[in-house]
């Protein structure tokens, strides 16, 4: 009997190896950080700022730039939003994580 015919090829394990760490970067380039667009991350915020207030307008600027706090750096959007507040106007400006939506900054504009 050839002890041959009972073992697996020995290039078998390298070559599956290689072949699902290939599509694993491929399914990650193409599905994982992928960038929010500008519209829905107003949405978000807008949503987020309405459970509080009636709004009275918003913007957002289209392109993300950098941002870094600390050690960590990302992509965010840089926006603002107007709402009433016992009756006043009152603008916020934020800055948002363009892969997440999070509010990264968030700040009061005082209105003189």
């Amino acid at each position: 009997m050839n002890a041959n015919n009972n073992s697996l090829n020995p290039w078998l394990i390298p070559v599956t190896l290689g072949a699902s760490g290939i599509a694993g970067f491929i399914a990650g380039k193409l599905f994982g950080n992928r960038q929010m667009s500008a519209d829905r991350i107003l949405k978000l915020v807008k949503n987020d700022f309405a459970s509080e207030g009636s709004l009275t307008g918003s913007w957002i600027n289209d392109k993300a730039v950098p941002f870094q706090r600390f050690a960590v750096k990302t992509q965010a959007y840089e926006g603002g939003v107007s709402r009433l507040e016992d009756g006043d106007e009152v603008d916020y400006e934020f800055v948002a994580d363009a892969y997440t939506g999070s509010l990264l900054e968030l700040k009061r504009i005082e209105n003189n």
